[in-house]
């Protein structure tokens, strides 16, 4: 089975972290847990012989997000930005901060709230679309993004989607495809990408 850690937040629910790990575990993976109280050194020891990581969705940014990212970057690991993980990845290497959007029309209780336009990148040759209709959970945004390329934006213009191109696997994107499986044949493709390729 293929380690996948897994970066759990305080600031979510047993419930919300749950689904984070049923979704590796559905597609055959095992999940290393990362608590962002870990200190480093405990990190470092679980990350030894991982496959890839996964940064859920959360608040803010947390102290742990960007050593995740940069350990990723440094050791060639597949890489899963969800929600605030796609965020903090856009946000790595940077100073900017993460702006208001200053409307709820990103935080909707619908299994489908808006539509995500993909430009050419991995997402897209994973899903096979050009458009997804997604989940949307989340009211700030970035405006940019430094190390990661901006691959989907939402039809209002909001940064979507982040990936590395010439990785097999590091992609962000800023929904929430773990609450999605049940209905959804993209989010499982993009599940099963993350913990098999």
């Amino acid at each position: 089975m293929k380690k996948i850690a897994v970066l759990i937040r305080k600031e979510n629910s047993d419930f919300k972290n749950r689904l984070y790990i049923e979704a590796i575990e559905r597609f055959s993976g095992a999940v290393v847990l990362i608590y962002d109280s870990d200190k480093i050194e405990n990190v470092n020891l679980k990350l030894n012989d991982v496959e890839g990581i996964l940064l859920t969705g959360g608040d803010d940014v947390g102290r742990l997000d960007f050593y995740l990212i940069e350990y990723a970057l440094d050791h060639d690991l597949k890489l899963f930005g969800i929600c605030q993980g796609m965020q903090s990845m856009a946000l790595y290497g940077t100073s900017n901060q993460l702006v208001e959007i200053g409307d709820d029309s990103h935080y909707q209780m619908k299994k489908y709230a808006h539509k995500v336009f993909l430009f050419s990148g991995r997402l897209k040759d994973i899903v096979g679309k050009d458009m997804l209709d997604v989940n949307s959970y989340h009211l700030q945004t970035v405006r940019s993004s430094k190390n990661f390329l901006i691959s989907g934006r939402s039809n209002d213009d909001l940064v979507e989607v982040v990936e590395n191109s010439s990785h097999k696997f590091q992609i962000g994107v800023q929904w929430h495809p773990e609450e999605m499986l049940d209905y959804d044949e993209a989010s499982n493709k993009l599940f099963d990408s993350f913990v098999n390729l």
